[in-house]
């Protein structure tokens, strides 16, 4: 159980951000606070909380207020943009939800040291549609592959239904991540030992990946709750600087799980009426449950032709980005293909650029063209 205090002046960013770690995180004893002198007043009066999330002008007002040595080391700042901390270790305002949550959680294990920095563990990239055909997978692994081509350490987790990748390795053990699923509830202390075991390493494709299930049963069953679970153990690892997310293009709970949790997600659109009409009532169903920061989500046209045919209805205003149709995908006999197009190749690493992966070191994942 943690107890925290949560202070800022906006009583709308408040009421959301505490709603979900109550929802998220239900042993986490939460005190809200808009005002500095109610603030001061249950900083007086309660026993001392384990950590203080403070806006930065917060920090300010309580530094010329009060004697902040009670609380100095359990400090951390809410900023709008770095170095506003006043010292304090800082965790960004205006990110996904799940992304403040997780750098708490490092922050109340000890684990994120003081001055700011991001926590440890990978980014996470969602590549997702709103319906199939759109070429979903074979942008995923393009962008795992040119993420290791440019230096960082990459797993590439396919969470689809009915998931084909074994075409490309043959082999391998076809129940990993049911194993690895249970050994994480029914033996945490095996989890690291199971995890170990069962990923594997494409030396060529420069990424680690699990084996593909030979039943959809692990993934139709999946819930939030699990899904959390696995991408907590991934990012916990410490061995990856990037998760690329290949989901099927449901809308049950775990993907609204992933994309709440991912740093970046990658949606891609057809210039068709379907796809733009699913897509639209996806958007307007999922309106107030993703984060509304800029800066999480990226519709990309794929197959684009040179031309749109469609009028564009979705957030932003226009495509973040538009990927060449590819007329030797047609008919694909080898997966294999989808890797070995320097055209295609060339616009996934321009995204790449747009979203702030640099050639070099841990990734990050950031830039313009989002919702």
């Amino acid at each position: 159980m943690l107890r925290l205090v949560l202070a800022a002046p906006e009583l709308q960013y408040v009421d959301k951000l505490s709603r979900y770690l109550r929802e998220s995180e239900p042993r986490w004893r939460i005190a809200t606070f808009t005002q500095e002198i109610a603030l001061l007043r249950h900083l007086e009066e309660r026993p001392e909380p384990e950590l203080l999330l403070l806006h930065s002008s917060f920090i300010r007002e309580l530094r010329a207020k009060a004697d902040m040595g009670r609380w100095g080391d359990r400090i951390v700042a809410l900023a709008e943009a770095e170095g506003e901390g006043e010292g304090a270790p800082e965790i960004a305002a205006y990110q996904p939800l799940s992304r403040i949550r997780a750098e708490l959680t490092a922050f109340a294990r000890g684990g994120k040291e003081k001055g700011g920095g991001s926590i440890e563990g990978a980014s996470l990239l969602t590549v997702f549609s709103a319906s199939g055909g759109c070429g979903k997978t074979a942008l995923a692994l393009n962008i795992a592959r040119l993420a290791g081509e440019r230096g960082k350490r990459v797993f590439y987790l396919n969470l689809e239904a009915l998931n084909a990748s074994d075409v490309l390795w043959r082999g391998g053990e076809p129940d990993s991540l049911s194993r690895l699923l249970y050994a994480m509830r029914a033996r945490p202390d095996r989890g690291a030992e199971e995890w170990g075991r069962l990923r594997r390493n494409d030396e060529r494709l420069r990424f680690d990946y699990l084996d593909a299930p030979d039943h959809p049963g692990e993934r139709l069953a999946m819930s939030a709750e699990q899904l959390r679970e696995l991408v907590a153990a991934i990012r916990s690892h410490g061995k990856y600087d990037l998760i690329v997310a290949d989901p099927d293009c449901g809308c049950g709970d775990w993907h609204l799980e992933l994309l709440n949790a991912s740093d970046r997600v990658a949606w891609i659109v057809l210039d068709d009426v379907l796809s733009m009409r699913k897509t639209e009532k996806l958007v307007r169903h999922w309106r107030d449950k993703l984060p509304a920061d800029r800066g999480h989500t990226a519709f990309v046209v794929n197959k684009y032709s040179g031309a749109m045919r469609n009028g564009w209805r979705l957030p932003g205003g226009e495509p973040a980005g538009r990927l060449p149709y590819i007329p030797q995908w047609k008919t694909v006999n080898d997966p294999e293909q989808w890797l070995a197009s320097p055209v295609f190749g060339g616009a996934v690493d321009k995204l790449l650029d747009e979203w702030g992966f640099a050639n070099s070191g841990a990734g990050s994942v950031g830039g313009a063209g989002r919702w």
